[in-house]
């Protein structure tokens, strides 16, 4: 984001990453975004299931599905606007969810990288591509604070981390939880004339309303 906002720059990480060198605690250098699509799980004996994301990253994805498959276990997963994605199962996130590690190259993460950017836009209602500072037209977003208080922001500054947003309304205190659209965050830092919002792995178990 800008100097008074953290950004990750998913892209460059993403080129980093081989599928040869990459272990877990690089893979986890990615945040998971709070992004749910439908999809089809494939186990190692061809059989089809049903799952649904929780979170996702370009590196890993958290899955629920009815039927789970092992921890180790190789898995292909086909879902809504992302398409075809390979790894094996890392471990149980609880009842009903499994955390599992993509296996693919560099490139593919890149690619990846870039479909989450423009699902995380639909999901804050911005059709357009949104990569870092926003210079020509102003994109809002409706935003709902744990407090009650909801009213449009104007977008800043964007990426898969958080995002910065700019309004004439007093500033909510640091560490609210708020909806940006259809994704969860917490107030993060006060700047002038807004405040920056980091995006939560998971929604807050009271969301904003």
């Amino acid at each position: 984001m800008s100097n008074t906002a953290e950004k990750i720059d998913f892209a460059a990480a993403a080129r980093r990453l081989t599928a040869s060198q990459v272990g877990l605690r690089e893979r986890r250098r990615f945040r998971r975004m709070p992004i749910e699509v439908n999809g089809r799980m494939l186990d190692t004996l061809g059989r089809e299931h049903d799952c649904r994301t929780a979170d996702i990253s370009p590196g890993d994805v958290r899955i629920a599905a009815p039927t789970l498959p092992r921890v180790g276990e190789r898995v292909v997963l086909y879902l809504d606007g992302i398409g075809r994605v390979s790894g094996n199962v890392a471990r149980t996130c609880g009842e009903g969810e499994v955390a599992i590690i993509f296996d693919f190259t560099a490139h593919k993460r890149e690619k990846l990288a870039e479909q989450l950017t423009l699902a995380a836009n639909r999901s804050l209602g911005i059709e357009e591509p949104v990569r870092g500072p926003i210079r020509d037209g102003a994109q809002t977003v409706r935003l709902a604070f744990e407090t009650g208080e909801s009213y449009d922001g104007e977008v800043l500054d964007f990426s898969l981390a958080g995002m910065t947003i700019r309004s004439q309304r007093p500033p909510p205190l640091i560490g609210v939880w708020v909806r940006a659209g259809a994704v969860y965050g917490r107030v993060a830092r006060l700047i002038e004339g807004g405040f920056a919002i980091d995006f939560a792995p998971q929604k807050p178990t009271a969301p904003p309303p």
